[in-house]
């Protein structure tokens, strides 16, 4: 259910009638019982066409059946209102709005309720549009959910992307996210590109009642929306990071043009104040690029694999290679923009942080190889190539646990 925050001017609504009829200022008592009335017309309305989004065997249905319950509940109120006004009951108005403001409260408790449900199902994406056409497209696949209803949550992700090509054609960045996006501005295109051709084949895809190619168009656009909302976030922090350069000798913040630290009185670079605290790892996001969920990208390959091996089936394995090509195009990148660090910076903390991107540097190289070995693999469909591409991703993702410690401690150095 789409219905995010159920228009919660209500209840100050209601409390300004309350007010309204105990300081005796009757003037426009009716026109905000119509406006009030036309509101919780409008959400009803909105919680109705939701239902036909929800399939019959997910968890919110409990809580909303018990909304739709007490919709029924609070509509007497409205309508005892409406007579209340007419008649010129005031003191049985105020009663009425009253009671009125408790059955709305409860309404907003439920939704309320039915949000935290609904954030305990799966999760397929952290993008609410992304996440909504997956979920109605999957219980589709199982006859849960009608076409209509996947038309329905499919146009207005059309309207989403559209929006959000606009919204990156005109924006004007911050001076702190502008460097940040012109350094993501690949990776935005490409994202774009992604789910654009992700809706091109959903929408062939469903009009050919396809269900392999529906499942393929939902996983590039879970991958698409990944993507975004890694950049974003690396927008976010460089918006957010303070315009500060840190002390390599003691740690301590000092303005950009400082040239000597305030704390500690050693002289700081101007090499550093050049390029602020991070210069020296300027990977917080991306790290995430092979973080946690490498782990589990490599089991979808191993599974993609094996299918391939054990019955032949190409398509899962070949999306899976052409995923993760994808996904090392961006982390190359990526490593292509860390910066040298300061030539002044103290040698134990040099060392750490050349040891970090030696692993990262191996990491990249495992990596690499093992997918050639795949891809090689699945064009020969030699079973032993296969095998040792598996294994030398397993030894990248060693490698690159290794490089996560030597980050974790280049990064407490630096700031």
């Amino acid at each position: 259910m789409q219905v995010s925050d159920p228009l919660t001017d209500h209840l100050p609504q209601i409390e300004r009638m309350i007010s309204a009829l105990e300081s005796e200022q009757y003037e426009t008592l009716f026109e905000d019982y119509h406006e009030l009335d036309a509101t919780f017309g409008i959400l009803y309305g909105t919680y109705v066409d939701e239902l036909h989004y929800l399939a019959a065997d997910e968890p919110q249905n409990e809580v909303a059946e018990r909304i739709g319950v007490q919709f029924s509940e609070l509509r007497p109120f409205l309508n005892a209102l409406r007579d209340d006004l007419s008649l010129e009951d005031l003191d049985a108005a105020l009663d009425t709005l009253k009671g009125l403001k408790e059955e709305a409260t409860t309404l907003y408790a439920l939704f309320g309720e039915y949000r935290q449900v609904a954030l305990e199902a799966p999760r397929y994406s952290e993008v609410p549009y992304t996440h909504e056409l997956i979920r109605v497209c999957k219980h589709y696949l199982k006859g849960a959910l009608s076409i209509e209803a996947v038309q329905g949550r499919f146009e207005v992700f059309c309207n989403y992307h559209e929006a959000l090509e606009q919204q990156l054609a005109s924006l004007v960045p911050s001076p702190p996210e502008r460097e940040a996006f012109e350094e993501r501005a690949e990776d935005i295109e490409e994202a774009l590109a992604l789910q654009l051709q992700a809706m091109e084949d959903l929408d062939f895809a469903l009009e050919h009642n396809e269900e392999s190619e529906i499942a393929e168009a939902l996983e590039n656009l879970a991958e698409a929306a990944e993507v975004l909302v890694e950049v974003y976030r690396h927008l976010q922090k460089a918006d957010l990071e303070p315009v500060k350069v840190s002390c390599i000798r003691c740690g301590a913040e000092n303005p950009t043009d400082a040239r000597m630290c305030g704390a500690c009185g050693a002289v700081i670079p101007q090499s550093a104040a050049n390029v602020g605290p991070n210069s020296t790892m300027a990977f917080e996001e991306d790290g995430s690029a092979v973080g946690p969920k490498e782990s589990e990208e490599l089991l979808r390959m191993e599974e993609a694999v094996h299918l391939f091996l054990h019955s032949g089936e190409p398509d899962k394995l070949e999306q899976a290679l052409i995923s993760y090509q994808r996904k090392m195009d961006r982390i190359k990148r990526q490593f292509g923009r860390m910066d040298d660090p300061p030539a002044e910076i103290p040698a134990e903390h040099l060392a750490i942080l050349q040891r970090a991107r030696q692993s990262f540097r191996q990491t990249i190289q495992a990596l690499e190889a093992g997918l050639a070995k795949l891809q090689e693999g699945f064009a020969s469909a030699e079973p032993l190539l296969l095998e040792k591409g598996l294994a030398e991703m397993r030894a990248g993702n060693e490698l690159f646990n290794a490089f996560q410690a030597e980050f974790e401690a280049a990064r407490s150095l630096s700031g």
